[in-house]
C-alpha cells in the first residue's frame, strides 16, 4: 500500500508539472511586449522557461521534444526547418557518433586501467593526501579523454573500498569530500575536451554568432592547465580549509592496485593510438600549414568526417577474428537524453537572440547601467556570475549556448576580445554542483544518499562553485588573455 501511494504520488507530481509548463507556454502568448521584446520573444521566453523547469523535474528527453514542438506551433520555426538546424546539424552528427567512438574507449577497460595506474605509484604510501590527490587527478584525467560517468563509476568504487578498508563510517567527512572530488573531476574534466558536449554545444553557439570557428588547439592550451589547476585547488581546500578526520588513512599503500589491470593488453594500446589520433585530428587544423596535403584533407573532411573515418578502421582492424569496434553494441552507449536536448538547444540559442524576438537589444539595455563609466572586466565578471549561479539551477548546456551568444553580441559592442571570454565561460558553466538541477553528474551525486548527506552536499557544492568562481576569474582569465 505504501508504495502505491508513493507512485500515485510521483503520477500526480508529473501532471502538476505538466500543468506548469504548459501554462508557461500557452501564457507567455498573451502577455503584452515590454521594452524591445517582440510577441515572438514573449512566446520564446514562455517556451525557454518551461523548458528550464521541465529539464529540472521532470528529464530532459520528452521535455526537449516539447519544447521542438512549441516552437512549431508558436510559428518561430517550421519543424522541417528546425530538425534540419538540429537533428542535420553537423555538429550534433558529430557528437553522437562521439559517443560510438569513447565508447569503444570505455569498453577496452581504459578507465580501470587509469584508476589503478594512479593509485599504484610506490611514494603515495604513507601520504594520503597526495594518494588522495592522485586518485581525484585519475578521475579527471578519465573523465577528460574518455567518460565522464564510467569515471564517477569506477572512481567511486575505489572510494568506497578505501573508506571501508580504513573504517570511515558512511556519510563521514573525508569520503563525502572524496565523492563530490570526483564529481567534481568529472564536471571540469567534461570542459578540457572541445568534442565533448557542453563544450561543444558552447562554442558552435558562439561559432554560430560571430560566423567563425573557435580554434581548437588554442581552446585545449587553455582548459587543460586551468580546469587541472582547479582540481589541485580543491585538494589544498580539503587538506587546509575542510579539514577532514583522515583516521588511519596515513597507513595507506598502493595494494589497493589491481596488478593485473596495470598491464595494458593489445586492445587497449591500440584504442590508446586510436584515441591520440582523433585528439591530433581535431586540433590539426589550428597547428598544420593550410596549403599541406594532409590539411587540405582535414579540412574537406571536417570534424565529422575524420571520425566516420576512425570508425571504418576500427572495425577493419581486427583481434582475435573480431572488429575492434561493434557498431551494434557501441548504439548502446549513447545518451539519447543528452543528445536530444543538444538537438534543442543548439538551433534554440540561435532563434531566442535573433533579431526577431528583441531579446538581445533588452538585455543590452537592461546592463547600460550597470555598465555606464565602469571597465569592461565588470561586463565580463558580472556575465560569467550570472551563468555560474544560472548553470546551477538549469541546465548548463542550455545557460552556456544562451550566455555564449549574448557575451558575443554585448562584448563586440563594447570592443571586446570576445574568444577569451567564452572559453572562460565553458570552464564556469561546468562548476556545476551545487543543486541536483545543476547537472546530470550533480544528480548522481544527490542521489548517493548511501554515502552523503544532502546538507552536506549543499554546503560542499555551494562552497567549490564559489571559491571554484573565483579561482577560474582570477587565474582563468589572465590565462585565456595569454592564449588567445
Amino acid at each position: 500500500m505504501a508504495t502505491e501511494a508513493i507512485t500515485k504520488k510521483k503520477i500526480d507530481l508529473l501532471y502538476v508539472h505538466i500543468a506548469v509548463m504548459l501554462i508557461l507556454i500557452i501564457g507567455f502568448n498573451f502577455l503584452p511586449p515590454f521594452g524591445s521584446i517582440t510577441e515572438m520573444g514573449m512566446k520564446l521566453i514562455g517556451i525557454f522557461l518551461a523548458m528550464l523547469y521541465g529539464w529540472s523535474t521532470c528529464g530532459m528527453l520528452w521535455t526537449s521534444l516539447l519544447g521542438m514542438v512549441s516552437l512549431a506551433l508558436c510559428q518561430a520555426l517550421p519543424m522541417a526547418d528546425f530538425l534540419a538546424m538540429s537533428f542535420g546539424n553537423e555538429t550534433l552528427v558529430f557528437i553522437l557518433f562521439i559517443f560510438f567512438f569513447t565508447g569503444v574507449i570505455d569498453e577496452v577497460g581504459l578507465i580501470n586501467y587509469i584508476a589503478n595506474k594512479m593509485i599504484s605509484f610506490k611514494f603515495l604510501n604513507g601520504r594520503p593526501w597526495l594518494f588522495s590527490a592522485f586518485l581525484l587527478v585519475g578521475a579527471y584525467i578519465a573523465a577528460t579523454f574518455v567518460n565522464m560517468f564510467a569515471a564517477i563509476i569506477v572512481f567511486w568504487g575505489i572510494i568506497y573500498i578505501v573508506a571501508e578498508r580504513f573504517l570511515f563510517s558512511k556519510k563521514e567527512s573525508y569520503p563525502t569530500l572524496m565523492i563530490v572530488g570526483v564529481i567534481l573531476a568529472s564536471s571540469v574534466g567534461g570542459a578540457v575536451m572541445p568534442y565533448k558536449p557542453v563544450p561543444m554545444v558552447v562554442l558552435k553557439a558562439y561559432s554560430m554568432a560571430a560566423n567563425v570557428s573557435m580554434d581548437f588547439f588554442k581552446y585545449i592550451c587553455f582548459s587543460l592547465p586551468i580546469t587541472f589547476l582547479i582540481m589541485i585547488f580543491y585538494v589544498l581546500l580539503c587538506r587546509f580549509v575542510f579539514r577532514p578526520d583522515i583516521k588511519e588513512l596515513y597507513k595507506i599503500s598502493v595494494d589497493f592496485a589491481d596488478p593485473q589491470a596495470l598491464i595494458l593488453n593489445k586492445r587497449q594500446k591500440i584504442a590508446i593510438l586510436f584515441l591520440l589520433a582523433f585528439i591530433f585530428l581535431m586540433i590539426a587544423p589550428s597547428i598544420l600549414p593550410k596549403n599541406w596535403f594532409l590539411a587540405i584533407i582535414i579540412s574537406r573532411l571536417g570534424n565529422a568526417g575524420c571520425l566516420f573515418v576512425l570508425l571504418i578502421l576500427m572495425h577493419w582492424v581486427k583481434l582475435e577474428g573480431k572488429p575492434l569496434i561493434d557498431m551494434h553494441k557501441m548504439a548502446r552507449h549513447i545518451q539519447w537524453d543528452m543528445f536530444i536536448i543538444m538537438c534543442f538547444v543548439i538551433p534554440f540559442a540561435s532563434i531566442f537572440t535573433s533579431d526577431a524576438t528583441g531579446i538581445k537589444p533588452f538585455i543590452v539595455q537592461s546592463m547600460q547601467p550597470i555598465l555606464v563609466g565602469r571597465s569592461p572586466i565588470i561586463f565580463i565578471v558580472l556575465t560569467l556570475f550570472i551563468a555560474t549561479l544560472l548553470t546551477n539551477f538549469a541546465n548548463n548546456m542550455v545557460v552556456g549556448a544562451v550566455f555564449a551568444t549574448l557575451i558575443f553580441t554585448i562584448g563586440m559592442g563594447v570592443g571586446l576580445d570576445v574568444a577569451p571570454i567564452i572559453a572562460v565561460l565553458v570552464v564556469c558553466v561546468n562548476l556545476a554542483l551545487a543543486t541536483p538541477a545543476a547537472s546530470p553528474l550533480a544528480a548522481m551525486m544527490f542521489a548517493n544518499t548511501n554515502w552523503c548527506k544532502a546538507n552536506e552536499l549543499y554546503k560542499y557544492g555551494i562552497l567549490i562553485v564559489a571559491l571554484g568562481f573565483i579561482f577560474t576569474i582570477c587565474v582563468g582569465l589572465l590565462w585565456a588573455q595569454v592564449i588567445y
